[in-house]
């Protein structure tokens, strides 16, 4: 069964994205509207609200060989756990557009619209909700075997990587993944390869 099926199958409600652009931009903006609009998937980089002459601080996928991409907004109230109570929970997820056959990933992103150097406060709480979201998936039947990221973007803070300021050292990383089998990466542009995996680009 397909993912865009399997989620539909838990929630029915579920709405999706499909871009095959070479650059994928996923913007947050929620702090910048009040809420008024939240989390959105462009093919151009958009315009910030408050001021419409700048772009909007965004992550980037860099799609370069145009893989077909799903995106799932997830929608207030959906992700629920056994009581019904919403659960700290990331803003979205995206995977490959109809793999049901050979490598497959599925990627988990938590957005912070936050100044850089507001970064720290919020870098536990990227990763918990990241946690909680990729645990319901589990728990719900929706994820099958295959590589899971966690994706945790500052897009405010202009450099593309940095890892160091989230997870304390290599040693946090290993834990995740024994505990959680997620990839992590704190990064505000993710690179889709031929063999459809994700990896960051080099920082000079």
């Amino acid at each position: 069964m397909r993912m865009r099926n399997k989620i539909l199958h838990v929630y029915p409600k579920a709405d999706f994205i499909c871009s095959s652009a070479k650059r994928i931009y996923v913007a947050d903006f929620s702090e910048r509207t009040k809420a008024v609009r939240k989390v959105e998937v462009h093919e151009q980089v958009p315009s910030c609200p408050l001021r419409p002459d700048q772009k909007m601080d965004c992550f980037v996928l860099d799609n370069r060989n145009s893989l077909p991409i799903d995106f799932h907004i997830f929608a207030e109230q959906q992700l629920t756990d056994d009581e019904g109570k919403e659960i700290e929970h990331c803003e979205c997820c995206f995977f490959p557009a109809g793999a049901d056959k050979g490598p497959f990933w599925m990627a988990f992103l938590e957005i912070k619209d936050c100044k850089a150097k507001n970064i720290v406060q919020y870098k536990d709480k990227t990763k918990e909700q990241i946690i909680s979201t990729v645990r319901l998936f589990r728990k719900r039947g929706i994820l099958p075997t295959g590589r899971v990221y966690g994706l945790i973007s500052f897009p405010r803070r202009k450099k593309v990587a940095f890892d160091q300021t989230i997870f304390e050292d290599v040693t946090e990383y290993k834990r995740l993944y024994k505990t959680e089998h997620i990839h992590f990466f704190a990064n505000n542009e993710i690179i889709t390869d031929e063999a459809s995996v994700l990896y960051h680009p080099k920082q000079g």
